[in-house]
């Protein structure tokens, strides 16, 4: 594992140099090319990921017509959380949008992690908390937020992703039509 790896995990969990040691030996390396799955709805949910290079998104199948829930970039765990944590088949896609390096654990070594330590169980609880306040502001925004103001919040968080994943994938994301996002675009354009 690198040491840069190991300096960026090590600025968000709270562990020792030792512990950070031994929660990074449980990841194993994960090599995606752009097309790649790295879940995929129906199968098993047993891993969760951090993405060290990349961008991944992640995509519902609505009679048949895909939905956007969310994309993932460095510096981000992804999952069907929910599903990883039940050890249930996944319910959406997660698909590479570009070539994708991974650290990926399972849900097995994981709990034996959490089994260890209180502080890998704090981990635990902030690898979730962090999954659940991303869900949390995107749900929100969805209901108080005109399409404009979720946009631009979205460009603001997260400046690569126009540039990274194709336009009609970011507006289904936002819940608007590809003409719509086109209208927006055009009108915060300086």
């Amino acid at each position: 594992m690198t040491e840069e790896i190991k300096i960026y995990l090590g600025t968000f969990l709270p562990l020792k140099n030792e512990e950070l040691d031994i929660f990074i030996r449980k990841f194993r390396p994960l090599h995606l090319k752009k097309g790649d799955y790295f879940i995929r709805e129906g199968k098993l949910c047993a891993e969760i990921g951090l993405i060290l290079k990349g961008c991944l998104v992640c995509v519902y199948n609505k009679e048949g017509m895909d939905v956007i829930d969310e994309f993932s970039m460095e510096n981000e765990f992804i999952s069907d959380y929910p599903n990883f944590l039940d050890n249930k088949p996944s319910d959406k896609n997660v698909k590479c949008l570009e070539d994708t390096e991974l650290l990926v654990i399972n849900n097995r070594d994981l709990n034996d992690l959490y089994n260890q330590s209180q502080s890998f169980e704090r981990v635990g609880r902030i690898i979730a908390e962090t999954l659940f306040k991303s869900w949390h502001q995107k749900a929100k925004s969805l209901m108080l937020d005109d399409a404009e103001t979720r946009y631009n919040n979205l460009i603001k968080y997260r400046p690569t992703l126009p540039q990274r994943v194709p336009q009609y994938l970011i507006a289904s994301y936002l819940g608007i039509t590809a003409e719509s996002l086109s209208r927006i675009r055009k009108k915060i354009k300086p």
